[in-house]
């Protein structure tokens, strides 16, 4: 890469956030350079249409406009190939998971901003070595995923929709099973996934 700049863009509506991190960046990174920061999705569009190399996008997840609407962006810019890195104060498994199913290249939470500098340099060079705030629920996804293979289609339908919040009884009708068959599947999924 020799001594070549490496252009970031922040997205991140927090002005503490927006401060904190690309200070940090300037000060303590001098090959690299926040090139723009921008707090919703269309401005997020709109650089990256405008700006002819991006390197890294750090993308909150959750900007406040919208409810996890950094997932989105994130699925957007990897068709793109326009490597990013989840940052956020978000520890949810399922949107841990969620954001690197959509195409980011690292997770890392705001409480590790002294990680960035290093997550940017290994994701620039190809090296993505994923961030200990993201270890523990992908390995977790990982081990749910293989008990669920265990399940046959229609318990898997049922826990799906039992995941999702929905009764025994909108299921069914969902399905277009009897409440009984519902209630057996349900035990069933339970009993091999011991939940």
């Amino acid at each position: 890469m020799g001594n070549e700049i490496i252009k970031v863009v922040l997205v991140e509506d927090d002005p503490f956030w927006q401060k904190n991190i690309s200070t940090y960046i300037e000060k303590e990174a001098d090959d690299i350079k926040v090139i723009s920061i921008v707090d919703s999705k269309e401005k997020v569009i709109e650089v990256v249409e405008k700006e002819s190399q991006i390197d890294i996008v750090l993308m909150d997840i959750n900007l406040t406009a919208a409810n996890l609407d950094g997932i989105e962006i994130i699925e957007i810019l990897s068709k793109q190939e326009i490597k990013t890195i989840a940052l956020t104060s978000i520890n949810e498994k399922e949107v841990i998971v969620d954001s690197f199913e959509s195409g980011a290249i690292n997770y890392i939470n705001k409480s590790s901003i002294y990680d960035i500098i290093s997550a940017i340099h290994e994701a620039v060079e190809g090296r993505n070595q994923i961030h200990s705030d993201a270890v523990g629920a992908l390995l977790g996804k990982m081990r749910e995923e293989k008990k669920l293979r265990s399940l046959t289609s229609s318990e898997r339908e049922v826990y799906n929709l039992e995941k999702k919040g929905y009764r025994k009884k909108d299921i069914a009708e969902r399905l277009y099973k009897t409440i009984d068959t519902i209630k057996k599947h349900s035990r069933s999924w339970r009993r091999k996934l011991n939940a």
